[in-house]
């Protein structure tokens, strides 16, 4: 299957966009994280609640310490991260500032995530920003699995629809939080944690 990686890209970079795209674990929802104007169609694409924060795609850890604050980077913690990274863990830190707040609104911490798709990878490798994602479903609703339940909601709303087949295994990515530097299982998924 033959993905326009640049076409991807462009799209990301034009202000309100939003692409629908296979992660590593289910469909997304993904755009420019510093574009409210993009996250803001996110919130009214799915009928998703502001107070439910959307997470982050990060291309490699060290761009994760943009964005945490600088007491989240423990060793243990950066270790966790080198364990599971790139893969199907999604890790809440304390932010380190608001720069995210118009998807993070009233939570102290931010979910961060290295997706373990080579597709991703390629689009974070050429963007010089992280991408804001949520799964691509309505609000309440299970992920979609396959392109033609994400066309049939979805299309003529987002700005780009990329087929990657069928998702083989439809569970979401773990969530943990080490925001308190202690680790807090939010959410079983498709790893298990082991540390």
């Amino acid at each position: 299957m033959i993905v326009d990686i640049e076409k991807i890209v462009d799209t990301l970079k034009r202000n309100g966009s939003v692409v629908a795209i296979k992660t590593d674990t289910v469909y997304g929802l993904v755009c420019n994280a510093y574009d409210k104007d993009s996250t803001d169609k996110i919130y009214k694409l799915k009928s998703r609640e502001k107070k439910k924060p959307l997470s982050l795609f990060v291309k490699d850890i060290e761009e994760v310490k943009k964005y945490v604050s600088s007491h989240s980077l423990t060793q243990k913690n950066v270790k966790i991260m080198e364990k599971y990274w790139p893969g199907a863990l999604t890790i809440i830190f304390e932010k380190k500032d608001d720069t995210f707040s118009h998807f993070t609104e009233g939570v102290g911490g931010i979910g961060i995530r290295i997706p373990d798709d080579e597709v991703l990878k390629k689009i974070l490798s050429r963007c010089d920003f992280p991408l804001a994602e949520t799964s691509c479903n309505l609000s309440g609703e299970e992920p979609y699995d396959d392109i033609k339940a994400i066309r049939e909601k979805f299309d003529g709303k987002v700005d780009l629809i990329v087929d990657g087949g069928k998702v083989l295994d439809n569970r979401p990515s773990t969530v943990i939080s080490l925001e308190a530097n202690e680790l807090l299982v939010i959410r079983k998924g498709s790893i298990d944690i082991d540390v």
